[in-house]
C-alpha cells in the first residue's frame, strides 16, 4: 500500500508556520543561520530545499548548462 506523499502538506504548512519556526527549519535544513531577508524569501528557499532533499536536486548536466548560460550572460 502506498503512503501519501508528505511533502505537499509540508510545503503548504510553510505559509502558516511562525517565523521563528521557519528560522529553526532553516538551521536544520541548511546547517547555517538564516539570512536576514523577508519571510517570503525564507518560505521559498525552504520549499525548494525540502523538495530538493526529498526528490533530488538538479542533474549535473543541468547545473553545467546553467553555469554556461550564466557565463554567457556575464560576458565571460
Amino acid at each position: 500500500m502506498n503512503k501519501p506523499d508528505p511533502i505537499p502538506a509540508r510545503l503548504a504548512a510553510l505559509k502558516t508556520t511562525p517565523t521563528p519556526e521557519l528560522k529553526a527549519q532553516w538551521r536544520d535544513l541548511f546547517d547555517s543561520e538564516p539570512p536576514p531577508f523577508n519571510r517570503r524569501y525564507l518560505e521559498s528557499r525552504l520549499a525548494y530545499r525540502i523538495q530538493e532533499l526529498a526528490y533530488g536536486g538538479l542533474k549535473p548536466e543541468t547545473i553545467r548548462r546553467l553555469e554556461r548560460l550564466g557565463e554567457e550572460l556575464d560576458g565571460g
